[in-house]
């Protein structure tokens, strides 16, 4: 995986925006970023509304007001981080189509979008972006505390389970402190019968083949050995994979879920369906990354953004 050198933040101007640029300058100074944009997008920067004509009242042009509430966040939280290159953006449009836009002038390598739990918002915003764009997202919940020592990936030993693991592994290289849980979701098939097996034995053998899989990792990552282990759990639904993830993440202590998600070349709507989809279908208090691939197919995105 390449270095993560630029992260772009979506600030929305609530009680979230403190969440979002205190897990930001942490994983800027954690993870040595460059540059850091924070970007808030108004659907208008005339239409009437209380923030709007409490700044009009002061005399603020209403683009260079919000730019100064949030650098009263943004400003302590990297006060301690000179080295890490600061700008915010004020951008008028619609919020999907001018993030997409800065996200690929801006080359952005992850980006960070808040996951409201108690505080009023839908959250909807993060999964349109996740569903429409080539970049990794990042799911931070509110009043998070941010701290990195085990990160749970889902791993279903496809090529993007596979992938998010290997990034996973490079980002902890030089982190020893890291420790990665890679988690196994299997389902016996109904079919156990027709081979002339038990549930139990055809059970074993699904962990066993399992099993093979991770060995067959650990020799193509060999990190694997010194700093992960496989924890394998049955589900005994498919849909229920979703909450099976999210319980087995909290029983690990995670302090980030890790998934990779297809792009729109594999399915027409993206995560729909997916193990992503299910898992963001839960409120949950630890970070999710959904990491995708950067040269997906996504020739529908530059007809989105085109004029």
């Amino acid at each position: 995986m390449n270095k993560i050198d630029r992260l772009m933040v979506g600030l929305d101007l609530t009680e979230m925006d403190t969440s979002l640029v205190t897990y930001a300058a942490f994983l800027a100074q954690k993870l040595h970023v460059e540059t850091v944009y924070f970007i808030h997008v108004e659907k208008s920067l005339e239409l009437p509304g209380e923030l709007l004509r409490s700044l009009e009242r002061s005399g603020v042009p209403a683009d260079e007001g919000i730019r100064e509430m949030i650098m009263t966040k943004v400003g302590p939280a990297f006060q301690q981080l000179p080295q890490v290159h600061v700008e915010v953006m004020i951008e008028e449009g619609t919020p999907v189509k001018e993030m997409l836009h800065w996200v690929k002038v801006k080359n952005a390598d992850l980006l960070l979008m808040g996951r409201k739990l108690r505080l009023r918002g839908t959250g909807v915003l993060g999964q349109k972006l996740l569903r429409t764009s080539r970049i990794s997202v990042l799911f931070v919940p509110e009043n998070v505390t941010p701290k990195l020592h085990n990160v749970v990936v889902s791993v279903d030993f496809s090529d993007y389970s596979v992938m998010a693991l290997e990034r996973v592994l490079q980002v902890a290289k030089e982190k020893p402190d890291i420790h990665v849980v890679c988690l196994h979701a299997y389902q016996v098939p109904s079919g156990y019968r027709t081979l002339g097996m038990t549930y139990e034995s055809f059970d074993e053998r699904m962990r066993g083949f399992a099993q093979e899989k991770y060995d067959k990792l650990m020799v193509r990552f060999p990190d694997l050995r010194v700093r992960s282990e496989l924890v394998m759990v049955r589900m005994e639904d498919e849909d229920d994979i979703g909450e099976l993830v999210v319980v087995e993440a909290k029983r690990a202590r995670a302090d980030l879920l890790v998934i990779g998600a297809k792009g729109m070349s594999a399915a027409a709507l993206f995560v729909l369906g997916s193990v992503t989809e299910k898992i963001l279908r839960y409120d949950m208090d630890i970070p999710l990354l959904v990491f995708k691939k950067r040269d997906e197919d996504m020739g529908f995105l530059d007809a989105l953004l085109s004029p």
